[in-house]
């Protein structure tokens, strides 16, 4: 996949401790500034309530968008979301949702519980955290009329980066798509991005085939992005060094 560098990092809000954009480069908080009156109609903390804490989903989703080896797998799911090979223009009327959430990687502790359990014993006491992997659930389109000024605030940024380092030229065929990440059963906390694809890996998915889950090789059917998707968490799993970056430790309470 093309490796294209996220230029701008994510901030907490110091109300909500929800995301928000400010560019890598400056340190001033204009970025925020400009996007609170945006940001006050999900900021739950702004009536006095507790500021709620960010979703394990959301934390690790903050850190794959920083990260070029992931994101470059992850642009096939959100050009496949798109359908970018026969609708170009949907990178400038939509932008894509990625519905993320984190499950249990120790089956082993299950398992011994489980057989607490069946012989009708207490199981010992849960330690305090347990690691949970991060998981791609779904993808979705979001129109324009939907998608917060804050987004397209961070795609015409990168747009800019890109063309002042003359990497985004009029008429080249890059797209840039703009991507939100929601934990799966919350609501509010969400992180941004925006990609630069080049028309190369447009075509390369168009050519891709979908997986004979069932057996061996590949049917003569396009890939679906739900079969994207399960490839993708499938080699997340199978790779120990995607699997260690993508796994959270959270607390069994939250569990």
């Amino acid at each position: 996949m093309a490796s294209q560098r996220n230029v701008f990092h994510l901030f907490e809000c110091s109300k909500c401790r929800a995301n928000v954009p400010k560019e890598n480069i400056k340190l001033c908080g204009g970025c925020q500034k400009a996007d609170w009156k945006d940001h006050k109609l999900i900021c739950r903390a702004a009536d006095g309530t507790p500021a709620p804490s960010r979703p394990p989903a959301i934390k690790v989703a903050e850190k794959i968008i920083k990260d070029d080896e992931i994101m470059g797998e992850i642009d096939g799911i959100l050009v496949k979301a798109m359908d970018l090979e026969h609708y170009p223009e949907r990178a400038d009327t939509h932008a894509v949702v990625l519905t993320c959430r984190v499950a249990s990687v120790d089956t082993t502790m299950a398992m011994e519980r489980l057989q607490y359990f069946i012989s009708g014993r207490e199981p010992p006491p849960l330690p305090p955290k347990v690691p949970k992997l991060f998981i791609i659930v779904k993808a979705s389109l979001l129109p324009n009329a939907s998608v917060p000024k804050t987004l397209d605030d961070i795609a015409e940024k990168t747009k800019e980066t890109y063309r002042e380092a003359g990497l985004l030229k009029p008429g080249s065929g890059e797209s840039v798509v703009r991507a939100i990440w929601v934990a799966e059963g919350t609501t509010g906390a969400a992180c941004y991005c925006a990609r630069i694809i080049i028309p190369e890996v447009i075509e390369k998915v168009a050519t891709w085939k979908k997986p004979n889950w069932e057996g061996e090789g590949y049917l003569d059917e396009p890939i679906s992005t739900a079969d994207m998707i399960k490839g993708y968490n499938l080699m997340v799993m199978a790779t120990p060094e995607l699997k260690k970056k993508l796994t959270i430790m959270v607390s069994t309470k939250d569990s």
